[in-house]
This record gives C-alpha cells, sequence and structure tokens, in this order.
C-alpha cells in the first residue's frame, strides 16, 4: 500500500475552482547561458507519440473506467476511494494492479501509460486525475508555487516546474496528490494554483517538443511546440519553449520574437530572460544581453536549484570557495533536496573532510528517491572502505 504521505493539504489562502480540469504536464525549460548551442545526437531517437496532433493527449481511454469502478466500488468515503485509485495504479499486475513503474524516459498519453505500464510524474498525475474523475471524484491538476528546478542536459540548461493533483473536499481541506518524493516529504501544506485545461494542454504539449528537440526531431518537435502556442495563447512557457525549438532549427529572428512574446505575458518568466541573453550574445549583441544576465541574476537568486547549477559550475573552475558558497545557499533555502548534499560531499572531499562528506551522503540519501537509495548506499559503503 501506498503511504499516506502522498497526500498534503492545500494552503486555505488558495481559492480552488470547482471546475474539472481533465489534463496537464510538466514543462521542461531549456533556459540560458554561454553554452546554450544544442547538441544533436547523431543518429536521433525516435520517440513514440500515438495521439493525433487534435487529439486529448490525456484523455481517459474505454478500457479504464470498468477498471477503476472495480477497484472502488466497495468505498464509500472520498478518501477511501482515492487510496483505493493509488493502491491500484501501483500495485503488481499479479495482485490485480496496473503495475505502474516510474519511468522518465518521455511523457506518455494516459493509453501509452497502459500500454507501457510506465509513466513519469506528468503521465502518472494525469492517470491518477482521470481515474478521480471516471468515478466522479473532482481532481484538478495544479501547480505548487514557488518550486522548480534546474539541470543540464548536455549543452542545454534546464527549469523543470512541477505538477500535483487536487481534490476538493469542501468544508475540509483539498487533498493533494503529489507523485514526486522530496515534496511530499518536506512540505506539510501547499500553496498551489489550478492549472486551466487550456493550460495544461499546453504544458503537455510543450513537454512534448522539448523531449522530440532533445532527441533530434526538430520537425516534430516544432509541430509539438505550435499545438502547444495555439492551446493556450497566453502561457508564456509555451512562447518560450517554441522559442527554443525555432533557435534549435536556426530560425533566430522568430525564436527572438517568441522569447519576447513569452515575456511580454511574464516579464519575470526567468526561461525566457535567459534565452534572450543567450541569443543576444550569440548574435553580438552584448549591450542588451547584459540587461538581460542581470536581471536574471537578480530574480534567481532565490533559487536553490539555480544557486546549485552555478556551485557546479563554480566546481568546474575549480573554484571550491565559490562552489562551497553556493552549496550553502543552496542547502538553507531549501534543505531537503538529496543532490544538494550529494554536491557538498564532493565539496567535502575535495577539502580532506571524509567524515562530513559521509554525512552529507547520508543526508543526501535520507531525502533521495526510493529509485536512488541504493547508489547513494554503493557510495557511502565505499567512503567508509577507504
Amino acid at each position: 500500500m501506498l503511504p499516506r504521505t502522498m497526500f498534503g493539504k492545500t494552503a486555505r489562502a488558495i481559492k480552488v475552482s470547482t471546475a474539472s480540469v481533465l489534463i496537464a504536464a510538466l514543462g521542461h525549460l531549456p533556459l540560458w547561458g554561454q553554452e546554450s548551442v544544442l547538441l544533436l545526437p547523431s543518429k536521433p531517437l525516435p520517440i513514440p507519440f500515438t495521439q493525433l496532433p487534435n487529439a486529448n493527449p490525456l484523455a481517459a481511454p474505454p478500457e479504464l473506467l470498468p477498471l477503476i469502478r472495480s477497484a472502488t466500488t466497495q468505498e464509500r468515503g472520498t478518501r477511501a476511494r482515492l487510496q483505493r485509485i493509488l493502491d491500484f495504479i501501483f500495485r503488481s499486475e499479479d495482485e490485480g494492479g496496473l503495475g505502474i513503474t516510474y519511468d522518465n524516459s518521455h511523457t506518455r498519453t494516459i493509453s501509452e501509460v497502459l500500454r507501457d505500464r510506465k509513466a513519469n510524474c506528468i503521465s502518472l498525475t494525469a492517470l491518477y486525475v482521470a481515474s478521480c474523475n471516471l468515478v466522479e471524484i473532482p481532481a484538478h491538476f495544479a501547480e505548487p508555487m514557488n518550486f522548480n528546478r534546474w539541470t543540464r542536459d548536455g549543452r542545454i540548461i534546464r527549469m523543470e516546474r512541477h505538477v500535483v493533483a487536487v481534490v476538493s473536499m469542501f468544508p475540509q481541506a483539498d487533498v493533494v496528490a503529489d507523485f514526486l518524493p522530496q515534496l511530499r516529504q518536506r512540505q506539510g501544506v501547499y500553496v498551489v494554483k489550478i492549472l486551466s485545461r487550456e493550460r495544461t494542454l499546453a504544458l503537455f504539449h510543450s513537454n512534448r517538443a522539448v523531449e522530440l528537440l532533445s532527441a533530434g526531431q526538430l520537425d516534430e518537435a516544432l509541430e509539438q511546440a505550435d499545438i502547444a502556442v495555439k492551446a493556450d495563447p497566453t502561457s508564456n512557457v509555451s512562447w518560450n519553449i517554441r522559442g527554443v525549438v525555432l533557435k534549435g532549427a536556426d530560425q533566430i529572428e522568430k525564436a527572438e520574437a517568441d522569447y519576447l512574446m513569452a515575456l511580454s505575458l511574464d516579464a519575470k518568466d526567468t526561461a525566457a530572460i535567459g534565452n534572450m541573453e543567450a541569443l543576444l550574445r550569440e548574435t553580438n549583441r552584448q549591450d542588451e544581453a547584459l540587461h538581460y544576465r542581470q536581471l536574471g541574476l537578480e530574480l534567481r537568486q532565490k533559487d536553490p536549484y539555480f544557486q546549485a547549477f552555478l556551485a557546479e559550475e563554480a566546481m568546474e573552475a575549480q573554484q571550491w570557495e565559490e562552489a562551497a558558497t553556493r552549496v550553502a545557499v543552496a542547502i538553507k533555502l531549501l534543505p531537503y533536496e538529496s543532490k544538494f548534499y550529494l554536491l557538498k560531499a564532493k565539496l567535502d572531499l575535495v577539502a580532506g573532510k571524509p567524515q562530513k562528506a559521509l554525512a552529507a551522503l547520508e543526508l543526501a540519501r535520507r531525502w533521495a528517491v526510493p529509485a536512488e537509495r541504493e547508489r547513494y548506499d554503493n557510495k557511502i559503503a565505499l567512503l567508509k572502505k577507504s
């Protein structure tokens, strides 16, 4: 059985819409930097996508309804039925469940999840929301506020956001289902924003666009990016990502126009700000680029993942003191992220402090997702032997 810590409470200051939202996705936002030149693989890796461009990519297939009804038929209370749905999603097929396992290789539709029995966080949330709505539990997609994650994929820098499911329990506190373990551990109260159908469609297609771009499928990526912009023309995320795809296709002027559109919708969009900086530097417009650089740095100072990214850059340059300072800031801002402690352990080893490195690795293991804990166990064991 899944731990009931899957559920948290939304902040009561947030007004939850009663309209049912059916679909959503986590947007991967390629960002900024001197190294933002896109490196495509020599042999593009095809990403399967079975839905037609204009279809609802996260619609529940007909075969899901009887399965969810059967899983929840013996329960009357809403909370009990929610737990049954969670149990059914993750219980093995031998035990009568769907046996869904986590796989972050690409974003799947619900039909593809049922076919492959695999899903990432986005697809899991989609499956959960659809399952709830099939049995008349009003579930919505929502975005936790003040959450993002910075990662590097080759020379592409990404800022990833997160999505959760919200079930209205009025007059009681609303219930949140979160499929990202780090957040389940660190948050008892959520501040969320309910996502509209149009916005969630745009985010899904934007996410697909980035995955296809990374796989070297430029035409397909642009098709998905176009669908995203049409789905929700007010989404700064979609305009920014289409700009990234256009830049990858060497359509520089169109890319700049999309970045500016994103910034007209959200002047604090650090993804678009960073991308504008990179584009201006590459087109030798250094004074304009400096403006966006300063603006981006100002906005990202309180972003723990950005601080960790700066720490990694400092480590690559062997600027150990700067790296240690950045890691300390990241941990202070967000003390429940395993990767920050892994960075600290590396720095402690460089500084000749194996005991501090060991303590940092143990904290990293504590906050890691279950699939990563064995890796940390091995690191800890090796350090103890040394």
